[in-house]
C-alpha cells in the first residue's frame, strides 16, 4: 500500500506522519509532500526532537511540491486540513475515493490537525501529539483492510 501525507509545506506535520508510520508499515510505502513545499526550507529542530523523542531517527528529508503523478501513486492520501484536501479534490476528483481528512478517517472527526510549526514549547508537543496520535488510529484501520 502507498500512503501519502499533504500539509503545507512538507516540513512539519506531513513528514511528522511519514516519519512515525513509516515503522508501521514496511510492507507499503509511506511518502510525504507539500502543497507549496520548496527545497530550501528545512525541519525544524523541533521536528527531528519529537521524532528522537518517539524513538525515531529521521533520514534527511528534502521539502517536495506535491505532483499528479504523487496522487497517482498513492493508494491513500491524507490531508492535515480541509482546506489542502478541497484545494487538491476540486483540481484532481479522479482521485477523490482515495482522499482523507486525516483525522476524519482516524476518529470520524471532520477538523484539521493544526500547524504546529509556529508553535513552541509545550504548545508545539501537544500539536505534535495530537498529530501521532491520528497517525496510530490511523495505522491500526490500515493494518485492519
Amino acid at each position: 500500500m502507498n500512503i501519502l501525507f499533504i500539509c503545507h509545506a512538507n516540513i512539519c506535520r506531513s513528514f511528522m506522519a511519514e516519519e512515525l508510520l513509516r515503522p508501521m508499515m514496511p510492507q507499503g510505502t509511506v511518502f510525504s509532500r507539500g502543497l507549496y513545499a520548496d527545497a530550501s526550507y528545512r525541519v525544524p529542530a523541533k521536528v527531528t526532537d519529537f521524532l528522537q523523542k518517539n524513538g525515531i531517527i529521521s533520514s534527511p528529508h528534502t521539502s517536495t511540491q506535491l505532483t499528479k503523478e504523487d496522487l497517482e501513486k498513492a493508494d491513500i492520501i491524507f490531508f492535515m486540513e480541509q482546506a489542502h484536501l478541497d484545494k487538491i479534490s476540486d483540481r484532481y476528483a479522479q482521485y477523490l475515493d482515495k482522499m482523507w481528512l486525516l483525522n476524519d478517517y482516524a476518529f470520524g472527526k471532520e477538523e484539521d490537525l493544526e500547524d504546529p510549526i509556529s508553535l513552541s514549547g509545550r504548545a508545539f508537543e501537544k500539536s505534535a501529539e495530537r498529530l501521532k496520535k491520528a497517525v496510530l488510529a490511523a495505522a491500526e484501520k490500515l493494518k485492519a483492510k
